[in-house]
């Protein structure tokens, strides 16, 4: 006797080809196409970091339009740690890196807390400046709106140093105190100083971006150069690169 396939037999029959297609359809998405030549690849991340990445941290980076920007932009960054020193001392609000030192007279004893805060700031800013090429003669004589995106993204990288600074200085921090791993809720001391570490990098992070960027404002465009002589700058970038 024949039985007839029943609609019940149908549909588990397309449910199994469909299971079937997402089962093959997912094993094709997951293959990894072993047909690249990783050697080549690899040849072709250290050209790019010989021609790109490495001539931004060479003395050449620095245009020769303004060879005391860098300079200019340290002493930006230091004193904007001191204006956050005296707001701290006159709220009563003192951060952890404001520990007095030196002479007692008035407030000559966090002079240099704050000038080293601000120098470890500044330098931070430095490497994200040439990172960004930010002292390029485009960064200040271009437009204003190339000033501030190349600031930006040089203040960006800075943030990513000074997160890694933050979070080594955190577990250090821990390990002094017996603590263990810096984890948010395991004890009452730990937590404050990951409070205190993020607050901190919070105002780091604003004030130098405040200060900064105004500053780049400022500067943006102020000195008496001919804007023709920015193509001539990046075409001899462009033939030492060719080198």
């Amino acid at each position: 006797m024949v039985r007839r396939a029943s609609s019940s037999d149908r549909g588990g029959d397309a449910r199994d080809d469909d299971e079937k297609d997402a089962s093959s359809s997912s094993s094709s998405s997951s293959f990894v196409d072993l047909s690249v030549d990783v050697e080549a690849e690899f040849k072709r991340g250290v050209e790019f970091g010989a021609t790109e990445i490495r001539p931004r941290f060479t003395p050449s980076a620095v245009s020769s339009a303004d060879r005391g920007l860098p300079i200019a932009d340290a002493l930006v960054a230091t004193s904007a740690q001191a204006v956050v020193a005296a707001v701290a001392l006159a709220t009563g609000t003192r951060p952890s890196w404001l520990t007095p030192f030196g002479p007692s007279w008035r407030g000559a004893a966090y002079v240099l807390p704050a000038i080293a805060h601000g120098a470890k700031l500044a330098t931070m800013w430095v490497c994200g400046a040439l990172a960004a090429r930010a002292y390029e003669r485009r960064a200040f004589d271009g437009s204003l709106g190339e000033a501030v995106g190349r600031t930006l993204r040089g203040g960006c990288f800075a943030a990513g140093l000074l997160i890694l600074v933050t979070q080594v200085e955190v577990g250090h921090a821990f390990a002094e105190a017996g603590l263990g791993d810096p984890v948010m809720n395991a004890s009452r001391e730990g937590d404050a100083i990951l409070n205190g570490a993020l607050s901190e990098l919070v105002v780091d992070v604003v004030s130098e971006a405040t200060a900064i960027v105004g500053w780049r404002v400022v500067r943006w465009n102020t000195s008496p150069t001919d804007p023709e002589t920015i193509f001539v700058e990046e075409e001899e970038r462009a033939r030492r690169r060719r080198r």
